[in-house]
């Protein structure tokens, strides 16, 4: 074979990269609270708790996604919470995330769980200002979907857009 031919061969296209940092702009919180009778018989409590987190976003980076916007929806957990016995024991699986991403052209969603007292102390700093901004390391797992290995919610103070191209 002609060695012009082997240098013409034609470039897969770039990976895309396996991580990125996504930084969003958080608007005006709600949060909703029911409590139940448990109806699910693999449950020892017969009591149901559920505590929501919803804020809406407006994602700034990466490029490809700038300007999507969605609601955030993030759930409380008990076990999530400091001194929890969850907490407590490193879990035998290394744990995949915090919460997860799914992008794709017709769909861009944001949620997760957190431990409840973090969603109650959330709400009430972004209603009063102190939470402006949302910054989240994210791992692709699939095309159009990834997990959040890291939250950063910052105040007015931190400027998203200061070290955007």
């Amino acid at each position: 074979m002609p060695l012009e031919k082997l240098t013409m061969a034609k470039r897969s296209p770039e990976p895309a990269p396996l991580f990125d940092e996504f930084r969003f702009w958080v608007r005006r919180p709600s949060i909703t609270c029911s409590f139940s009778l448990q109806f699910d018989r693999r449950e020892d409590d017969p009591y149901a708790e559920l505590l929501s987190l919803q804020f809406p976003i407006e994602c700034l980076e990466p490029k490809k996604f700038r300007g999507r916007e969605t609601v955030a929806r993030f759930f409380g957990r008990e076990g999530l919470e400091a001194g929890s016995p969850e907490r407590q024991r490193r879990p035998e699986q290394a744990l995949k995330a915090v919460g997860s991403l799914h992008a794709t052209r017709t769909r861009f969603d944001v949620g997760g769980f957190l431990p409840p007292s973090m969603c109650w102390n959330l709400c009430t700093a972004m209603t009063a200002g102190s939470v402006t901004s949302l910054s989240a390391s994210a791992f692709w797992t699939k095309r159009g979907h990834a997990y959040l290995k890291s939250l950063a919610f910052r105040g007015p103070e931190f400027d998203p857009l200061a070290d955007l191209d």
